[in-house]
């Protein structure tokens, strides 16, 4: 019986031990880094927050971006409507690597054009347009406070 309860008490360590080392969620990220640059998000994960966006901001700080976290792998459509400013859209594919990127024009007409990916995407980056130095191939990571895995 002693030899169980020890058996026992090391498997409490090492599951409490891989609970501390979980990943970082996607939609749960507070900071995105891509290559040496990172910025400072905020994650649009819930339809409402994917349409509305940047959308009616005046600017959006050097550091900072929007991070959506898309509901399935695809080429989803991103547009401008309401946007005060242009934005650098960044497409990340489900294997955090950088699958494309395209600056965006605010929109002054309807109807918006619509910008796609080029390949599948799981995540979009939007940050202020021209501060995105990266290229397609690059690692994308990003981390929550107080999170171990996926943490830049």
């Amino acid at each position: 019986m002693r030899g169980w309860k020890k058996c026992a008490s090391v498997m409490l360590v090492v599951s409490s031990s891989a609970l501390a080392q979980a990943p970082c969620p996607a939609e749960r990220a507070e900071r995105v880094q891509i290559g040496g640059q990172r910025f400072t998000v905020e994650v649009a994960a819930t339809p409402a927050a994917r349409e509305r966006g940047l959308s009616g901001r005046e600017r959006l700080a050097a550091d900072a971006g929007m991070w959506f976290v898309l509901p399935e792998v695809g080429r989803p459509g991103f547009w401008m409507r309401g946007m005060r400013f242009p934005l650098d859209l960044i497409w990340v594919s489900p294997e955090q690597w950088v699958v494309g990127a395209t600056t965006l024009p605010p929109c002054a007409h309807d109807p918006c054009p619509i910008a796609y990916p080029p390949a599948a995407t799981s995540y979009v980056l939007e940050v202020a347009a021209g501060r995105f130095a990266g290229r397609a191939g690059d690692r994308v990571e990003w981390g929550c406070s107080g999170a171990a895995g996926a943490t830049p």
